[in-house]
Parts: structure tokens; sequence; C-alpha cells
């Protein structure tokens, strides 16, 4: 049953896009596996999908504002310009995603893995980091204003002089690497 469940999803989703008809609704998609689905501008806006596999997926554009990804799993995906807003992603896996230009604003990714995520320009303002693992991430400029930075693992990530932090956090300190001289295409 649930494997024809996500048949019929991945098939509303992509050729589905640009109606307002519901073939079906469905807002729980808890341990779905949508492996390398392509869900571009796919709206999850308040879906129940914890304990998800969504790595190598395509997600450009997705709106996941509000929705619960707590244990998610978004390894290598493509997120560019996503909206997870509000999301609780606590515990969720983003090895290796591209969050470029992504918006997580007041996210909730405490114990989340980070590790080699590309956040550049991502917005996470508000976020909850707290004992994230960040190492290697590249948070060229990224806003992380009034962020929650307690306990976190963020070691050998990139930053930039237009990366913003909170007041009261040091990237040196923290053992980051600044990136000088950076030649934009």
């Amino acid at each position: 049953m649930k494997q024809h469940i996500e048949q019929l999803f991945k098939k509303y989703i992509v050729n589905n896009k640009n109606t307002d008809e519901n073939l079906f609704y469905v807002n729980d998609l808890s341990k779905t596996s949508l492996i390398e689905a392509d869900l571009e501008s796919a709206n999850f806006n308040r879906f129940n999908l914890r304990e998800a596999n969504l790595s190598k997926a395509f997600l450009y554009k997705a709106d996941f504002g509000y929705a619960n990804l707590k244990k998610a799993t978004f390894k290598e995906a493509q997120m560019w310009f996503v909206d997870l807003g509000q999301a609780n992603l606590e515990e969720a896996n983003l090895e290796e995603a591209n969050l470029k230009n992504a918006y997580l604003w007041k996210a909730n990714l405490s114990l989340a893995n980070l590790q080699k995520a590309y956040l550049k320009n991502a917005n996470l303002v508000q976020a909850n980091l707290w004992r994230a693992d960040l190492r290697y991430a590249d948070l060229r400029g990224t806003n992380l204003q009034g962020t929650i930075l307690k306990a976190v693992r963020i070691d050998r990530a990139k930053y930039n002089h237009q990366t913003i932090f909170p007041k009261d956090f040091d990237p040196i300190n923290s053992g980051m690497m600044l990136q000088k001289n950076e030649v934009t295409i």
C-alpha cells in the first residue's frame, strides 16, 4: 500500500505542478522513501515527513515551511531556494545537501547533521542549531543573526566577510576557515 501511495504522489507532484486540482490529499508522508525524486516546486507546507528519505532528491524551490522533518534524510539533495521556514529538522540528515539561498528562518536544526552542506547565502536567522554538526559546511554569505549556536560542531566550516554571525559568536575560536579571496562568476 505504501509503495502505491509513493508512486501516486510522485506522479501527482511531477506531472501536475501547475494545477490546483487535488488528485488525492496526503499530508502524512512519514517514513516515505522519495530517493532521487524530482520534486521541483513541490508544496510540502505543514506536511509530516518524519523519518522520510529524500536523499539525492531534486527539491529546487520546494516549500517545507512548518513541516515536521524530524529525523528525515536529505543526504546530497539539491535544495536551492527551498523554504524550510519554521520547519522541524531535529536530528535530520542534510549531509552534503545543496541548500544555496535556502530559507531556514526559525527552523529547528538541533542535533541535525549538516556536515559538508552547501549553505552559501542561506537565511538561518533565529534558527536553532543546538548541537548540530556543521563541520566542513560552506557558510559563505549566510545570515546566522540570532541563531542558537550553543554546542554546535562547526570546525573547518567556511565563511567569508559577508557571513553574518550572532553577536556573541567568534568564528576563529570555533575553528572556522575564513575564505578571503573569492572569484565571483
